[in-house]
């Protein structure tokens, strides 16, 4: 690895990925299709059953002028289980993400990555790793939130009323505390890379040693995750309009319901919903592909500009 510039990260990350995007696929298929399968089922439940309880929820409303319990359960039960199966979408996404980190430790060390061997036989070396460092950066963003509301909270008991009173400056003070966040945020994707390649230090004590490293390169850091994002997120885009598609036809329908017209789907829609998704997300997981070999390639840089920087001050003592 050597000393880059934002762009040459880019343009680095972009060759490396057109060039063994075949070894990288074959490599990680398994884990992305069992990304797909889980977060397809998350999002359908997220498309066609939230929707439907709540139109039922507001029909009771309309009707009865009350909320019977049962679809009260029925909303907690629905939640607690997307938010479990996006749990288990992130974990597998890490394992998948795990047998690509495999891939970039070997060029790495050796400047080449080499064929699988097969096509049923992924990389498992860093997958606990990478599994273990994503979950420790997301307690990081949700310690964040938590912590958050908890203050929210405490200014409410204290003086009730105040959130109600003045909505505006409270977002608007929202809006700036999480954007200082994101930005303060972006040393931890080299810190999680770091903390991926070597296996030296754990997670904890490579953010307390790694974190300042990535706020000294935080602009070119900032530079390489803004346009990957911006990328992505026109890629992604296009990727994900058949699923909004079906989203938005699914929501008008249920709420047509409101206003006394039937459902009037078809009874493939739910099959329909899920594969489109499972496409969807398996699509999308190589197109984050890209932000993950540009995070290995800012760290590279990172580690080779820090060694200079070291030996320019081991020059200056001798």
């Amino acid at each position: 690895m050597k000393a880059r510039s934002y762009r040459s990260v880019l343009a680095a990350g972009i060759s490396l990925y057109t060039s063994n995007f075949r070894k990288f696929f074959k490599a990680s298929w398994i884990t992305a299709l069992i990304y797909s399968l889980v977060g397809g089922v998350a999002s359908t439940l997220m498309t066609l059953k939230i929707p439907a309880i709540l139109v039922a929820i507001m029909l009771q409303i309309q009707k009865y002028h009350g909320i019977f319990i049962e679809p009260l359960l029925n909303f907690a039960w629905t939640t607690i289980v997307i938010i479990g199966l996006i749990i288990a979408t992130i974990a597998v996404m890490a394992m998948a993400h795990g047998t690509i980190m495999n891939q970039l430790k070997e060029h790495q060390e050796t400047g080449n990555i080499s064929t699988p061997t097969s096509w049923f036989k992924p990389s498992v070396r860093l997958m606990g790793r990478t599994i273990e460092g994503v979950f420790f950066t997301t307690v990081i963003f949700v310690g964040f939130i938590i912590l958050e509301i908890a203050l929210l909270t405490v200014i409410e008991v204290m003086k009730p009323g105040t959130i109600l009173q003045a909505p505006i400056t409270i977002m608007g003070c929202i809006i700036v505390v999480n954007t200082l966040f994101s930005l303060l945020a972006i040393p931890l994707f080299y810190v999680l890379t770091k903390y991926v390649l070597n296996k030296e230090k754990g997670y904890w004590s490579t953010l307390a040693s790694s974190y300042g490293c990535g706020l000294r390169h935080w602009g070119s850091l900032f530079l390489v995750f803004f346009v990957s994002i911006l990328l992505i997120t026109i890629v992604g885009l296009v990727i994900i309009l058949p699923a909004n598609i079906l989203y938005i036809a699914n929501y008008m329908a249920q709420m047509g319901q409101l206003y006394g017209d039937p459902l009037g789907m078809p009874s493939y829609m739910t099959p329909m919903t899920y594969v489109t998704y499972v496409l969807c997300y398996f699509i999308q997981f190589y197109a984050l592909l890209l932000l993950l070999l540009h995070c290995y390639y800012a760290y590279g840089s990172i580690e080779a500009k820090e060694q200079e920087r070291q030996q320019q001050k081991l020059d200056i003592l001798s």
